[in-house]
């Protein structure tokens, strides 16, 4: 009842949009005719097309109908021919309203055989998604002129609405075969031996040896949560992971949604300079300073980051940027500064199921894009009540999906100093990688330089070669 009500809205739409521009929809009427007789002569057409199309891919009502008693037929798993489809149809009393008995028969007699029905329906498939964009674009519109909309709520639907059509085209992928999975995977294994005998990690070099080790560096698809409380640094981790995949020549695309983004480039100065982070905060900067911030900066500007402050931004619209960052070229990572602070799409869902919604889509951009995906988040408090500090899944805070959707769960903790914990780890090993950062936590390493002296002796740009702090 409901699918029937959605048909005809959808038919109501479509004809209200005929009227208005006094033009024929796209549609395939013969197409869909030997859509339609091929099911009712080949054994195994409808699941050769059932992953293509649906029911209201069809532009005829009647053909819609038809094809739904041939899908009841299906699912009673009993065989689908001219006889079962007729005595469906007179079922459901719509024999008659799709032409009778002699138009099943005439529909049959439209093809010799199914040997062409998936190459046929992917054309209906076609047609049904130019109506729908029609459609969809015509509602929009519509929705502009409203002045009592919302524009983020404009903007939201309009996503919805085209994210809705995309994914029923891509939902036609009927999957590869086996040997077209085994030549990849060979390909990709081939790759990373080539990488390994190099020294190279597989994927993005985080710049610290044992995490490298762990992880294989941050992987294309992967979806990494790097969690902590308050203060014990995993915005400093992040930029430091930023510049660190910058430096190897990947696009960043940086999402800084708590702090502007010259604030996260004083932190970085910091770093690069060995300048006290209050003092750079603070402006407390002597004339012997500025030949060495001189100096970062130099370097840093050439580096491929792409910054992103706008503390409004939700969750469709970093998808959509990441997708058009991608297409240009310049986007290899992602890392968005953090995950709480994400606005969700739904704005009146429960907040773990807002959450669960962020984590989910932001998996979907990593698997899509084919780009590792670096999201921070927050710890629940009650980490703080406890005497032993170090952190488990169970205090990722808000959701049960961050754990779930995350190839990769890192936890950052201080107990004397800062500490790495890999609580998950898909493709890897989990344990606690050993490695250093200064007091301030503006610098990390393998481990503590010889000297205080010993980095800022260094140009700048021989420090990432060096094991050194970016």
């Amino acid at each position: 009842m409901v699918a029937n009500k959605k048909q005809n809205n959808q038919q109501q739409s479509i004809e209200q949009i005929n009227a208005q521009y006094g033009k024929l929809p796209p549609q395939a009427i013969e197409v869909e005719e030997a859509v339609i007789g091929a099911l009712m002569l080949e054994r195994d057409a409808f699941q050769m097309v059932s992953g293509i199309i649906d029911t209201t891919s069809f532009y005829k009502d009647e053909h819609q109908k038809i094809f739904e008693a041939v899908k009841s037929i299906v699912e009673k798993e009993k065989p689908v021919d001219l006889m079962t489809v007729t005595i469906e149809l007179k079922n459901r009393n719509q024999l008659e309203e799709v032409g009778g008995p002699m138009e099943i028969t005439r529909l049959t007699r439209r093809v010799a055989s199914g040997a062409h029905i998936e190459f046929h329906a992917r054309i209906v498939a076609q047609k049904f998604i130019q109506r729908e964009l029609i459609r969809v674009s015509t509602e929009i519109q519509t929705m502009s002129y409203d002045d009592m909309v919302d524009v983020e709520d404009l903007l939201s639907e309009a996503r919805s609405k085209l994210n809705g059509i995309e994914n029923t085209f891509t939902s036609a992928n009927p999957g590869k075969n086996m040997d077209i999975v085994a030549k990849e995977a060979l390909i990709d294994l081939e790759a990373d031996v080539k990488l390994n005998k190099e020294g190279s990690t597989p994927g993005i070099s985080t710049g610290l040896r044992e995490l490298d080790e762990s992880t294989g560096g941050w992987r294309n698809t992967n979806l990494i949560t790097i969690a902590a409380r308050p203060g014990v640094g995993k915005t400093s981790f992040a930029l430091f992971q930023a510049v660190t995949a910058a430096r190897q020549g990947n696009w960043v695309n940086f999402y800084g949604l708590e702090m502007k983004s010259t604030d996260l480039f004083r932190i970085l100065l910091s770093g690069e300079t060995d300048i006290a982070r209050s003092d750079i905060r603070d402006g407390k900067i002597e004339d012997y300073h500025w030949e060495k911030i001189n100096i970062a900066v130099g370097e840093l500007e050439k580096l491929p980051i792409l910054w992103n402050d706008d503390p409004d931004l939700n969750v469709n619209q970093i998808v959509a940027n990441t997708r058009r960052n991608k297409k240009a070229g310049r986007c290899d990572l992602v890392i968005i500064d953090y995950l709480q602070l994400v606005n969700p799409a739904d704005k009146k869902a429960i907040r773990e199921q807002q959450i669960a919604e962020i984590t989910r889509k932001f998996k979907q951009m990593a698997l899509r894009e084919n780009i590792p995906v670096i999201e921070l988040s927050q710890l629940n408090r009650d980490i703080d009540k406890r005497t032993d500090k170090e952190p488990t899944l169970s205090d990722l805070r808000e959701s049960g999906a961050i754990e779930q959707d995350s190839d990769v769960v890192i936890f950052l903790y201080d107990k004397d100093g800062i500490k790495l914990k890999i609580s998950k780890n898909r493709r890897g090993k989990k344990g606690h990688p050993d490695f250093w950062a200064n007091e301030e936590k503006t610098i990390f390493a393998d481990s503590e330089p010889l000297s205080a002296d010993y980095f800022k002796n260094l140009p700048v740009n021989e420090r990432f070669e060096k094991d050194g702090p970016f």
